[in-house]
C-alpha cells in the first residue's frame, strides 16, 4: 500500500473520530442543556410557588385579622345593645314603680290632707252701722263683717259679741261679761238632718220651753236649714246645708240679754252668704 493512502486512511480515521466525538459532545451538551433548563423551571416554578404561598399566606393572615376584629367588634356590640335594652327595660320596669310611688304619695297627700283639714280662722272685713228693733224701737247698732275660712262663709256679727277666740273646728263669738256668746262651726261633707240628730242629743237638760225643729225662714238666706229653740237658759241652734257641707251656728245668753239678743241673732242670719 502506498504509504500516501495510509496517511490518507489515518486521517480520514481521525476524522470520523472527531466528528463521532463531536456528535457525543452534541449529544452530551444537549443533554446538558435539558438538564439545565428543567432545573431552571424546576426552580422558577419553585419560586413562583414560594412567592403564592408566601402570598396565600398573607392572605390568610390578613383574613384572621379581619375576622378577629370583626367577632369582636360582634362581640361588643350586642353586648352594648343588651345593655342598652336591659337599661331601657329595667328603666320601663321602674317607672311603673316611680308611678306607684308617686300615685301612692298622691293618696298619702290626700288622705293627710282628709285627716288634718285646713285650720279654720277668722277674717274681718271692716264695721257698718244697721238699724234693729228691740222692743218696738228702732236701735242703731254696730256689726263687723267676717269671712270664715277656709270655707268663705261671710257673715255680721254685733259689736257686744265683738270678742271671738278659735278653738280647733269652732270660733266663739262673746260679749265682754261672757255671758252672751255665738259659736260657729262647719260639719263637712255631711247633711242638716244628720248633724240636727246629733245637735239635738247635746241638749238633754230640762227646759220650761222646748221648740221642736223647724226650717229656717226662706227669706232670710238662699240656705234651706232647720232651727231650735230652748230657755232657762235661753239657748238653741240653727243649721244650714251649704253645698256639700253644714253651717252650725249655736248660741246662749242670760236672760237679761233675751230683748236685744233676738234681732241681733236676725241680723247673723241675713248675713249668711257664701
Amino acid at each position: 500500500m502506498n504509504p500516501n493512502d495510509e496517511e490518507l486512511q489515518k486521517e480520514l480515521k481521525d476524522l470520523k473520530i472527531s466528528v463521532s466525538m463531536d456528535s457525543q459532545k452534541k449529544e452530551s451538551m444537549k443533554t446538558a442543556i435539558r438538564k439545565h433548563a428543567r432545573k431552571k423551571r424546576k426552580r422558577t416554578t419553585l419560586k413562583k410557588a414560594a412567592i403564592w404561598l408566601s402570598t396565600a399566606a398573607a392572605l390568610l393572615v390578613s383574613g384572621v385579622l379581619v375576622m378577629n376584629i370583626i367577632n369582636s367588634n360582634q362581640s361588643v356590640l350586642p353586648t352594648e345593645e343588651h345593655d342598652t335594652s336591659q337599661l331601657s327595660e329595667n328603666t320601663s320596669e321602674k317607672e311603673p314603680a316611680d308611678n306607684r310611688t308617686e300615685e301612692n304619695t298622691d293618696t298619702a297627700e290626700t288622705f293627710d290632707n282628709a285627716q288634718e283639714p285646713e285650720e279654720l280662722s277668722v277674717t274681718e272685713q271692716g264695721t257698718e252701722n244697721q238699724i234693729i228693733m228691740i222692743e218696738g224701737m228702732e236701735e242703731e247698732v254696730s256689726v263687723t263683717n267676717y269671712v270664715l275660712e277656709p270655707y268663705g262663709i261671710q257673715y255680721q256679727m254685733d259689736d257686744i259679741l265683738g270678742n271671738y277666740t278659735v278653738d280647733g273646728d269652732t270660733v266663739r263669738h262673746y260679749s265682754d261679761a261672757d255671758n252672751t256668746s255665738v259659736s260657729l262651726r262647719v260639719v263637712e261633707n255631711a247633711s242638716h238632718d244628720d248633724v240636727v240628730s246629733d245637735l239635738q242629743s247635746e241638749y238633754k237638760g230640762d227646759f220650761n220651753y222646748r221648740e221642736e225643729p223647724a226650717p229656717t225662714s226662706q227669706d232670710e238666706n238662699p240656705y234651706e236649714g232647720i232651727r231650735q229653740h230652748f230657755s232657762d237658759p235661753p239657748q238653741g241652734y240653727y243649721a244650714y246645708q251649704i253645698g256639700e257641707n253644714v253651717l252650725v251656728i249655736q248660741y246662749e245668753y242670760v236672760i237679761e240679754a233675751g230683748d236685744g239678743m233676738g234681732p241681733r241673732l236676725q241680723v247673723l242670719r241675713e248675713s249668711i252668704d257664701h
